[in-house]
């Protein structure tokens, strides 16, 4: 399944809490971290379908930053039935196949 790509808090909230299990991206254009995570990405949200993946840019957009607490991108929040799993921050794919793993496990 392709990554959805939302740029608004409310659209964001409903789209967390309308599945089970959501991998969210935050991330912007100019970052160069974010730029080599996102191939990979979308690489892994074509082979986890019971996962949606979502990409937030969060270059102008002060209130996502606020409620989720982004102080470094890239910045991948899992969440399952609408409640925080766990966080991944930085370029670290290992670290972030962990947490898909840690969603598919259940």
């Amino acid at each position: 399944m392709p990554v959805t790509q939302i740029s608004d808090l409310d659209e964001l909230r409903t789209a967390i809490r309308s599945n089970d299990r959501v991998i969210v991206n935050f991330g912007a254009g100019c970052c160069k971290n974010c730029q080599i995570m996102e191939p990979i990405y979308d690489k892994l949200s074509n082979e986890y379908s019971n996962i949606v993946f979502i990409s937030v840019p969060i270059d102008n957009d002060e209130a996502v930053v606020k409620k989720y607490k982004i102080e470094v991108i890239p910045t991948f929040k899992f969440f399952e039935h609408s409640v925080e799993a766990g966080e991944v921050t930085g370029a670290i794919v290992c670290a972030l196949m962990k947490g898909v793993k840690m969603l598919t496990a259940v």
